[in-house]
This record gives C-alpha cells, structure tokens and sequence, in this order.
C-alpha cells in the first residue's frame, strides 16, 4: 500500500505545507527524511512522531523506557517501524522536528493507494510556503524574523536576510516561496539520506560515473542513477566535516 499524506506546520500562518505521495513499504526514519527534503528543512535536530499513547524515534539508551515520554506510552524505534504499522489504522499524526525550536507538523491521511511502481518514489504534488530558518526560535522568533525583513526600513534586515540564506542556498528567503520541481527533485534522493547510503555510495572504491547535464546542476551518473553535485555534497557531509575528499577525472574526448 501507498498513501497519500497532507503534512502542514503547525501554529504559522499562513499555513506552510506539502501534499505527498509516499510508499508505504517505508520506517519511520525514511519517512522523516522525506519531510525533511519536502520543506528543505537541514536535518541537524532529533524529532519524533506521536499517535494516540505511541511515541516513534530514535531510542536513547540514556534513558529507560517510560522515563522520556511517560510510562503509559509506548515507544517504537523509528529505525525499523513501518509506517503502515499505523497508517493503516489511524488517518492523523504529529512530527515534531527540533525539541528546542519545537516545529510540530499534522500529518493527515488523505487516500490510501495502490502500491504501483509509480508510488515507490516519493512525489510531492501541491504545496504552499516555505519553512522557518532553522533556529530561528519557534514560532515567536519566527514572526519577528518575518516581520524585520518584510520592513525595507528595518536596520537588521540586511544582516538577518545574510544569515537565512544558510536555508536557502544563496537565494533571498521569501516566505511564500515554493516550487514544487525543486522539491520533487529533492525527494528523488530523499530515501538515500542516511549514513549508510553515503558510504555505500561515496566510500569504498568510490564514486564512480559519467558526468550529464541536469535541470538545475551538474550530475553524475552511476548505474542509470544520477546524482546532482547538491545531493552528493549533502551525503558528503552525512560522512563527517573532515572526511577527506579525492576527485580523479577521466575527460570526455569531446569539450564544452
């Protein structure tokens, strides 16, 4: 079975949100990295989704069970609980990203869909808004930060515009901005953003392919697959900052 989910952040207006269609087939983990890669959140904080008395994370073995979250919930390790373990029983859910800046995001069943070939990769199809600067500093810090860059006049516009583009890749961070192929092309990886797929990809004989135009940014090729130099500078930094790097090139006989 697959499913297709609303996931909108909560307590921001207007509503910031995403319309996917996802595997079901998938953990909670993988989908957590697809949330991530649907709002372009960066993916640094710890988070967790909760049911009615079901808490699903990443187990701390700091603390014993019930300790966290209250004895009369039940804890799920995110790493191998499927999502259709409750999905398929439930139609509405919370994910909560960042426990400092506490974004909490519904998440809402709206169709439950035939497990086709098509469904096995993520797609977003409709959307609205894009997320907070991570630690900004909830949504209070959130509507100041809006409020100094909507202000022409605000002598810390500039300086908080420079800091938001660590979301944004360099673009001017706009608050109503989404693009829907921007995000699809995101979620096209969003089930290879773990450690394991990093070094399964990146360590070992390495990274080898052929490299190919792509939409927006220089692609390797590898096994029919083509990674964007973006999703393999993201899975460079999955291995460590100081990961040491060699890149050996074979030159095309025919030049740009």
């Amino acid at each position: 079975m697959a499913y297709q989910v609303k996931i909108s952040i909560m307590e921001i207006k207007p509503v910031i949100w995403r319309r996917l269609r996802i595997p079901g087939n998938i953990t909670f983990q993988q989908l957590h990295q697809i949330i991530q890669a649907a709002f372009g959140w960066l993916d640094y904080h710890l988070y967790k989704f909760e049911f009615d008395k079901i808490v699903i994370t990443i187990p701390d073995d700091q603390y014993a069970p019930g300790e966290l979250f209250g004895e009369d919930i039940t804890e799920l390790d995110s790493e191998v609980t499927k999502i259709s373990k409750l999905f398929d029983a439930n139609d509405r859910c919370e994910y909560e990203y960042d426990f400092g800046d506490s974004w909490n995001h519904e998440i809402t069943v709206e169709k439950r869909l035939k497990d086709t070939k098509k469904n096995r990769i993520p797609e977003c199809i409709g959307g609205a808004g894009f997320r907070p600067p991570e630690d900004v500093g909830s949504t209070g810090g959130y509507e100041n930060f809006v409020k100094i860059i909507k202000d022409q006049k605000n002598p810390e516009r500039e300086d908080m515009l420079s800091w938001a583009e660590k979301d944004t890749r360099g673009r001017i961070y706009d608050p109503g901005y989404f693009n829907i192929n921007e995000v699809n092309r995101r979620l096209l990886y969003a089930l290879e953003n773990d450690i394991e797929s990093a070094e399964k990809l990146l360590t070992g004989s390495g990274l080898t392919g052929s490299v190919k135009w792509g939409w927006s940014d220089t692609c390797i090729e590898v096994n029919g697959k083509r990674y964007s130099l973006e999703q393999i500078g993201n899975m460079l930094l999955r291995l460590g900052e100081d990961s040491i790097v060699t890149i050996k090139v074979k030159p095309a006989s025919r030049r740009y």
